[in-house]
């Protein structure tokens, strides 16, 4: 995997590439697309795809896209640092997560350089499990920001890749359409 810090692009090691102008139909005409999970949570027109991105080091990318209608708002990806067997709750752990969270963290260190919000790594020891889902990291660029962070209500732990104000925005079209009915 790697991102592009000129311009917010995601490759990954399977070939798929996400560029910010990458729409919901373009996307969906991919390989990749057609092959995609789509779950829209019952909130159209936001709609989310769920797919492979490959490996690094060994370990399985999952990758969420998420779509305003056309619009691309984000791309999530999580290294599966998880043991083979079922993904659910019963298997979830919060050691696996910081283990997650700092395999995220070094990855884009490593990609992307020193944090401009949260600190890196401690002096060279690794924090314990509270003190690694506790500190989440940001780099920010002209075209949008790069998170790692733990979601401690949903408990998934994800690099997440934002772009712009696009969020904001299209929650605020949502809002507004929401309104309008």
């Amino acid at each position: 995997m790697q991102i592009d810090r000129d311009n917010g692009t995601v490759r990954f090691s399977n070939g798929l590439e996400i560029c910010p102008a990458l729409t919901q139909d373009a996307f969906r005409a991919l390989p990749a697309g057609s092959k995609a999970r789509s779950q829209d949570y019952g909130t159209l027109p936001w709609i989310h795809y769920h797919l492979s991105g490959g490996q690094i080091n060994g370990k399985e990318l999952l990758v969420s896209l998420c779509f305003y209608d056309q619009l691309l708002v984000f791309v999530s990806v999580s290294a599966d640092l998880y043991p083979p067997g079922p993904k659910d709750w019963s298997n979830y752990s919060l050691e696996v997560e910081a283990a997650t969270k700092q395999f995220h963290d070094r990855l884009l260190e490593q990609m992307l350089g020193n944090p401009s919000k949260g600190a890196g790594f401690l002096l060279g020891r690794l924090p314990d499990v509270k003190e690694t889902l506790e500190r989440p990291l940001r780099w920010e660029f002209a075209w949008g920001s790069v998170f790692s962070s733990h979601d401690s209500r949903g408990g998934g732990t994800d690099i997440t890749v934002r772009y712009g104000t696009r969020l904001e925005e299209a929650n605020k079209a949502y809002q507004r359409r929401s309104a309008a009915r």
